[in-house]
């Protein structure tokens, strides 16, 4: 990777990302791409084909703890919570409806699937009440639940509006149950991301969109709408727009919270060993 370019790979252009590009110097290339799935992003971070990933924050607390480099960390937490929507078949009505029933998934053991199988839980469902099929990241659990090739599954804007539109149910909301829940993170590896002059030099322009992005909204909106976001996804990400970068101590502790409640790994990890903010002095 050369000092003027960077490789980010996200599922969703983040609305921070949207507005930072107008900031960004024509010298420092940022080069996206989109994932299919959280296995995706972790192996291209440890073959180093990308150099920082948008994920959910508790996809660290995991790949802290798979054989691997475990040196995985967030630098930035870059909106202030991921709106998801458990979203399924209109006949169901509540969590505890989908006793039986097959919920597909990104992974089944990391990501935003922490937080459902916690609602599950407090809903009254055993694991061993429910299956989860890994059918990929948010595009590809949308296409396979209008598909019906699933129950229900757990989705984010814009998918979670379009799949309501198609005739689908929200059951539950993540935020409606756990309402520190907090946004995705920008995760590197602490071994290689200290000496990425690009990504610091693009983490201080995120910073710095903060301070525009009050008068900036009409545009962000226009420009989100120009993506082929539907009007609901386009309010619900600019409404989680951060105020700061630095991650939620609360949300954090909430996803390690989670693992303790399910009896998964990572539920030994603390705030400071997952969040390096040196990126933000």
């Amino acid at each position: 990777m050369s000092n003027d370019s960077l490789r980010v790979m996200w599922f969703v252009p983040p609305a921070i990302a949207v507005s930072a590009s107008w900031q960004t110097p024509a010298d420092l290339r940022i080069e996206s791409s989109m994932t299919q799935s959280s296995d995706e992003q972790y192996s291209s971070l440890c073959a180093g084909e990308v150099d920082a990933v948008v994920t959910s924050i508790d996809n660290v607390l995991h790949w802290n703890r798979r054989q691997g480099p475990q040196d995985f960390v967030v630098i930035a937490q870059i909106e202030t919570t991921t709106p998801l929507q458990l979203v399924g078949s209109s006949a169901l009505s509540a969590p505890a409806d989908l006793r039986g029933a097959n919920i597909l998934v990104d992974a089944p053991e990391n990501g935003f699937v922490i937080a459902l199988r916690a609602l599950l839980k407090e809903a009254g469902l055993r694991a061993d009440d429910y299956r989860l099929t890994p059918v990929g990241g948010v595009r590809e659990r949308f296409a396979a639940l209008v598909a019906g090739e699933g129950d229900a599954t757990l989705l984010g804007p814009p998918f979670d509006t379009m799949a309501v539109q198609r005739g689908l149910k929200t059951i539950a909301t993540i935020q409606g149950v756990f309402t520190n829940f907090p946004g995705q993170g920008l995760v590197v590896r602490k071994s290689a991301s200290q000496a990425n002059d690009a990504l610091k030099a693009w983490v201080r322009i995120l910073n710095a969109t903060l301070t525009t992005m009050p008068g900036d909204t009409v545009k962000l909106t226009e420009a989100l709408e120009l993506l082929g976001m539907p009007v609901e996804a386009v309010k619900a990400m600019v409404n989680t727009f951060p105020e700061t970068l630095t991650p939620s101590r609360e949300g954090l502790e909430l996803l390690i919270g989670q693992r303790a409640l399910l009896g998964l790994p990572g539920a030994d990890f603390t705030y400071e060993q997952i969040v390096d903010g040196s990126f933000l002095q």
